[in-house]
């Protein structure tokens, strides 16, 4: 795959420039607390805004990938390969997510305060979950598209001539994924970063991006409905 300046540009946006905006984003959070939740947009506003830049994103990348006349099949558009890596793959992400749920209900019901940290941001009742479904669907396909189908495929290049190409290509797009979620605490991130992981392997054994995309989306579905069931019972 030969690479051209806007696979630079792209990476460079996505890889340095988005990170860093939600490294500063989170501080200035946290320094301004009250003051700061209450200048954001209403929920809906986030999920529609957020939703459209990732679709944004995945237009640009499939954009990129028809001017340049490159394979879509090499994206991840293809058939899924099942193998038995694959399957232990994704019992992995079905654990991890299940005991973060576990976990999840457990800290609601003895650390209350501390699950309202993100009650500005995530769905609290059913009609913030109808606005969320929008932003489920766009992250759990663009994202794959941008993180999983793009930057893997970028880095492996970029560090084709190295034997550990295949790792660092799975690193590098985890930690620049999971930093771009700072804002929701560092415990979030270090789990968001072994589930990118796993998606990464999960992409690379299956050679396909459509059971990635499928996992994501419930995932985040499934994360939101358990959220508002949480804040209802309150």
């Amino acid at each position: 795959m030969d690479l051209t300046w806007f696979d630079h540009l792209f990476f460079f946006l996505l890889g340095v420039v988005f990170p860093a905006m939600a490294v500063m984003s989170e501080k200035s959070g946290a320094e301004e607390d009250e003051s700061y939740i209450q200048q954001l947009p209403p929920k809906k506003h986030i999920y529609y805004s957020n939703g459209l830049m990732l679709v944004i994103g995945a237009l640009m990348v499939l954009t990129l990938w028809n001017v340049t006349y490159r394979d879509f099949g090499k994206l991840g558009f293809q058939d899924i390969l099942i193998s038995p890596a694959a399957l232990w793959i994704v019992t992995g992400i079905t654990l991890i997510y299940a005991g973060d749920t576990l976990y999840n209900v457990w800290q609601s019901k003895k650390e209350a305060d501390k699950w309202k940290d993100l009650s500005h941001i995530m769905p609290t009742s059913w009609q913030d979950y109808r606005h969320f479904i929008f932003l489920a669907l766009a992250a759990g396909s663009c994202e794959e598209i941008i993180f999983r189908g793009f930057m893997i495929n970028y880095v492996a290049e970029m560090t084709s001539s190295f034997s550990y190409a295949e790792a660092v290509a799975l690193i590098v797009p985890a930690f620049i994924f999971s930093i771009s979620h700072i804002y929701q605490g560092w415990a979030s991130v270090v789990k968001i970063a072994s589930i990118s992981l796993l998606f990464g392997a999960l992409y690379m054994y299956t050679t396909s991006l459509y059971l990635v995309m499928i996992i994501h989306v419930l995932v985040d579905l499934i994360s939101g409905a358990v959220l508002v069931t949480l804040s209802r019972s309150k």
